[in-house]
């Protein structure tokens, strides 16, 4: 079922070697049936509705739940206009936005692509009842869409701050504000935001992003008090360097002082002590919030879950 509304720790570590044990295999054959196993139903019978997903990271969860089983709802504004202009660096357009769903669709052809705004009450109420409509329900709601403005703090202007605070924080309490009555009638579900190492720590440059990414994860913590009675569980994710346009973009390359893909590998990789990669992938993301949207996550609630190559051994608290 398509529709068109004007963007490793998996369930095969459980699946693949239970079901070798099953089998009677031995640690040998275990260990192939997990490199070779087809990704579970781990959501299968689950809605996710998830915003930003034309591209990065929001596109790898959409991927990620449909290849296991979840009816999915991906919302992007697609339109760069619809933001300030940032020197460097633009989000999804329209086009773009095509592709990722042509992508999700070919894994999984329970999908509803809808261009919608996460400022808006109006339109995130109407991505819910869509995915009401078309799917019977919203079982997992991933506020994932971002916005940047690169300044110094002393720099900021109300432009800078207000653009940036409106999509990254309003944005995400009002994608938890319009799913929140449709899990209460499935009798709970999961929430999860998209905060950012920059919540974590101060982070020079990034002005009004890191300020929001912290209180996306304040909001995260006070919506996981009040909606653990209704079986909710709310949580974040605060990943590191992710390899996609925003991290790739002249404007974050800037913020960091150098002005090349290479350079800002070597500045970063020395703080990344996990292998030697020189950022994550939407991928990795998406594990994550398969593991927290999945059974196994079920009694996780209230946490910043830190995705960042060990860049997070460096805070002191």
């Amino acid at each position: 079922m398509t529709d068109h509304i004007d963007t490793t720790r998996r369930s095969l570590l459980t699946s693949g070697i239970a079901g070798a044990a099953a089998a009677g295999a031995g640690l040998a054959a275990a260990t192939g049936a997990f490199a070779q196993t087809a990704p579970s139903g781990t959501l299968e019978g689950k809605v996710a509705l998830i915003t930003g997903a034309a591209s990065g990271i929001g596109r790898g969860i959409a991927e990620e739940y449909a290849r296991h089983g979840a009816s999915v709802v991906m919302l992007d504004v697609a339109n760069p206009s619809a933001v300030p202009p940032v020197e460097g660096f633009r989000i999804a357009n329209s086009e773009e936005f095509d592709v990722a769903f042509e992508a999700v669709r070919a894994i999984n052809p329970n999908v509803a692509q809808i261009r919608g705004d996460v400022r808006s009450e109006g339109d995130m109420d109407g991505a819910v009842s869509q995915a009401i409509t078309r799917f019977g329900g919203l079982d997992i709601a991933v506020a994932n869409a971002g916005y940047v403005r690169w300044h110094g703090f002393a720099d900021g202007r109300a432009l800078d701050w207000k653009s940036v605070l409106d999509v990254n924080v309003w944005g995400v309490a009002n994608t938890f504000r319009a799913a929140t009555p449709a899990l209460r009638q499935r009798g709970g579900g999961r929430l999860i935001s998209i905060s950012s190492i920059g919540g974590r720590q101060g982070v020079p440059g990034n002005g009004a992003y890191t300020s929001s990414k912290w209180a996306v994860i304040g909001l995260t913590k006070q919506a996981a008090i009040e909606l653990g009675p209704d079986n909710i569980t709310v949580n974040a994710i605060a990943p590191g360097p992710v390899d996609t346009p925003m991290y790739r973009s002249e404007g974050q390359m800037a913020a960091m002082g150098v002005t090349t893909a290479a350079e800002q590998d070597a500045a970063i990789n020395p703080m990344l002590p996990v292998g030697d990669r020189p950022a994550l992938t939407p991928a990795d993301i998406a594990n994550t919030a398969l593991f927290l949207a999945g059974q196994a996550g079920a009694s996780i609630s209230g946490v910043s879950l830190d995705l960042a190559l060990g860049y997070n051994a460096i805070y002191t608290s």
